[in-house]
């Protein structure tokens, strides 16, 4: 009874607390939607007091965009999502720079909550910075291994590093082991089945059949490329259009001339008929 009495003092004294299964199953559901905004309105204060610079806003959004589109796709059932508050039963709840879940469904979520969903996180991506990389380095490394987070990556694009973790078994016990990259600053993803590499303070993303999954800025750019080369197709099928109808006119009037002119040969001609034939009357007049 004690224990339990120390847990429900644990819960009131730290706001970011998230209750264990068992004192989650003792709740009412009143109860339990008040524990859940006690624990996001906690970590919407904590994380407006945490600044982001620009390249850590691009990094992880840019990121969640190129994964949607990715497995959207593919038609595959999977949930991203970018700084959501997530909640692991008995520990403190925390907000990955990138979350990604397989088989669930894609909808709005104000937090991922393990006791509603009943399915933890697949993969884990945080954007390393100075003020962070003691805490993504170490306490969550340990953190996630210890909530059976299947891989954890880490990136710094201040010094273009790249690291992704593991989870395996150890004499009995999960703990995370590095993976090694298969070439220069890439390292494969059996999670995602993607290999991630560092390219210009962005995280580049590359299918197994080698190909990059483009960013939506370069989608753009040869969605541009490509009009371009429309619009040239049909300027130049346009002019050919209208090079052809300017020689079909020509020929028009150039037959329209000719016609006109045999016409007017032809009346010129019937009027020398008939002027000779009237002279001839005449003269045969005179002979009489």
């Amino acid at each position: 009874m004690s224990s339990v009495k120390h847990a429900d003092r644990t819960i009131q004294n730290d706001p970011l607390y998230v209750p264990s299964k068992k004192q989650w199953k003792k709740m009412t559901e009143s109860e339990r939607s008040d524990v859940e905004e006690r624990i996001i309105c906690a970590l919407e204060r904590e994380h407006s007091l945490m600044g982001e610079t620009t390249i850590h806003f691009q990094a992880r959004a840019s990121a969640a965009e190129v994964l949607r589109r990715y497995y959207g796709g593919q038609g595959k059932k999977v949930f991203i999502a970018s700084d959501l508050h997530t909640l692991y039963p008995a520990e403190k709840a925390f907000y990955p720079d990138l979350l990604v879940v397989f088989n669930v469904e894609d909808h709005h979520r104000r937090s991922w909550n393990v006791l509603r969903e009943k399915k933890g996180l697949d993969f884990v991506l945080e954007i390393v910075s100075k003020s962070s990389r003691r805490n993504d380095l170490v306490e969550k490394l340990n953190l996630f291994a210890k909530l059976g987070i299947p891989e954890y990556f880490l990136f710094d694009p201040e010094k273009y590093a790249l690291i992704g973790y593991q989870l395996k078994q150890f004499s009995g016990e999960q703990k995370y082991h590095q993976i090694q990259a298969k070439k220069p600053n890439g390292v494969f993803s059996k999670i995602l089945q993607l290999t991630l590499m560092v390219e210009d303070y962005k995280l580049r993303f590359v299918s197994s059949d080698g190909l990059e999954v483009l960013f939506n800025d370069e989608l753009i750019s040869r969605l541009n490329d490509k009009l371009t080369d429309k619009d040239q197709i049909i300027g130049s099928s346009l002019l050919q259009i209208i090079d052809e109808r300017k020689k079909k006119e020509e020929e028009r009037k150039k037959k329209e001339e000719e016609r006109k002119q045999k016409e007017e040969e032809k009346a010129r001609a019937d009027k020398l008929e008939k002027e000779v034939q009237a002279l001839r009357l005449l003269l045969k007049k005179e002979k009489n």
